[in-house]
């Protein structure tokens, strides 16, 4: 059962034997851990709560731990993430930079977890609170037999069929990469 007053970590990597060590490790030191298998899982679990810190991976299927960590800094910025990766990228864009850095290969335990007890003292005391999007995307029909949406949870784009006989309304799609469901209205720029 978790504790209520523990930091809430979310570790996201693709390898279940990491997930699982580093898992247990946060739970004895007290935090409260959650698990996201890839960047695409985590952004699902992110609809739900907000963790204090986020520990993630670089080399993972579906979603990178880069477009993930770009993702999270532009949704989230309030929520600091650690990276922990066999990779080492030359360079972090200004947008990726991670708030820590650890190598697995030599990993010191009792430095991540200090990391964590760090940053997660510095996350806001609500880092709950749900980012709502309550405005539709709207997008222009231009004779097309496809729109173009992003999605607003994972910012990748995707295609729709349009249907050129309804010149405006208000529908929802579902996100082809991360399931989120995403309000848009499509309006016709063809003169009637």
């Amino acid at each position: 059962m978790p504790n209520p007053s523990a930091s809430c970590v979310l570790l996201v990597d693709d390898e279940p034997a990491i997930r699982d060590v580093l898992s247990m490790e946060l739970r004895n030191a007290g935090f409260e851990a959650q698990e996201a298998r890839d960047g695409i899982d985590a952004l699902v679990k992110l609809r739900n709560s907000h963790p204090h810190v986020i520990i993630s991976d670089l080399q993972m299927p579906r979603m990178s731990g880069v477009e993930f960590i770009t993702v999270v800094r532009r949704r989230f910025p309030q929520i600091p993430v650690i990276v922990f990766s066999g990779s080492t990228p030359h360079e972090f864009p200004p947008e990726f930079r991670p708030d820590g850095w650890f190598a697995k290969g030599s990993l010191k335990l009792p430095d991540l977890l200090h990391a964590v007890r760090t940053l997660a003292e510095k996350t806001p005391e609500h880092p709950n609170s749900r980012q709502v999007i309550s405005t539709p995307v709207r997008t222009l029909r231009n004779g097309a037999a496809y729109i173009v949406l992003t999605c607003t949870d994972c910012l990748r784009e995707f295609q729709l069929e349009s249907s050129p006989e309804i010149k405006s309304i208000e529908r929802t799609a579902t996100c082809l990469h991360c399931e989120a469901r995403i309000p848009y209205l499509a309006e016709s720029s063809d003169p009637e």
